[in-house]
């Protein structure tokens, strides 16, 4: 991985882990207004990855590909189940699942296909 694909990788993520606390906003928000009752077990997901998806980019600095392996697998996962989704989402919680497949898809490529390489031209 080069040196400007992990900061672009770390950039996504970063955006990936506001998403989560945008979800976080949402859900608060939604229940608040409805006035129904607020599941905790509902929001732990989303402050678990708001936390771990950071910390784990910023891992990707030294070098090891424990970092690379771990958000892999958690990007794949966040993947599968932003494209599964779930009946019953409202457009907000559309809105943000869309968006978390389009960044989760970008730091994935980011993360494992090589560079570009240039091609010199000959003239």
């Amino acid at each position: 991985m080069t040196e400007k694909n992990m900061h672009r990788a770390q950039v996504v993520v970063f955006g990936l882990a506001a998403l989560h606390v945008a979800a976080i906003a949402v859900a608060l928000l939604r229940h608040a207004a409805a006035g129904a009752e607020l599941v905790p077990a509902a929001l732990v997901p989303h402050l678990v990855l708001a936390v771990l998806l950071p910390v784990r980019a910023l891992k990707l600095r030294t070098g090891q590909t424990k970092s690379r392996v771990v958000l892999t697998i958690v990007l794949a996962i966040q993947l599968v189940a932003a494209v599964a989704g779930v009946p019953g989402y409202d457009a907000w919680a559309l809105a943000i699942q869309a968006g978390s497949a389009v960044l989760e898809a970008a730091a994935l490529a980011l993360l494992w296909l090589p560079a570009r390489r240039q091609v010199a031209l000959g003239r």
